[in-house]
């Protein structure tokens, strides 16, 4: 019987990043929206994503009242929508930038193992 509940489980990382709650993602923004002295923000998580030159594009005429309210939350709405993203891909990303903040704020909300 044990076993037969082990079979349903899934780590919580390997969940697509579509699973993030609204407030894992505020938590992100509220770190990788704000510029970073080093360009280590939403600009480096775009680039490293292959979305950089979409979002710029997207907004290149927006002034900065039409500018979103989240890159950050735009950004995982392109790669979720273009990819099967997963919340370990996004931990991937996040620590090759070296982001270690926005990597203890993601794992705070990702659940340890998911039934399904």
């Amino acid at each position: 019987m044990l076993l037969q509940v082990f079979s349903h489980l899934t780590p919580g990382i390997d969940q697509n990043i579509c699973s993030l709650t609204l407030h894992a993602r505020y938590q992100l923004a509220e770190v990788l929206d704000r510029e970073h002295p080093d360009g280590r923000d939403w600009r480096a998580l775009a680039k490293s994503l292959d979305l950089l030159d979409r979002v710029l594009a997207t907004h290149k005429d927006d002034t900065e009242d039409d500018a979103p309210l989240s890159r950050v939350d735009e950004i995982l709405d392109l790669w979720a929508t273009d990819t099967e993203a997963t919340i370990r891909d996004l931990h991937g990303q996040l620590v090759k930038l070296g982001r270690t903040d926005a990597v203890e704020k993601l794992l705070s909300h990702v659940q340890l193992f998911v039934y399904n």
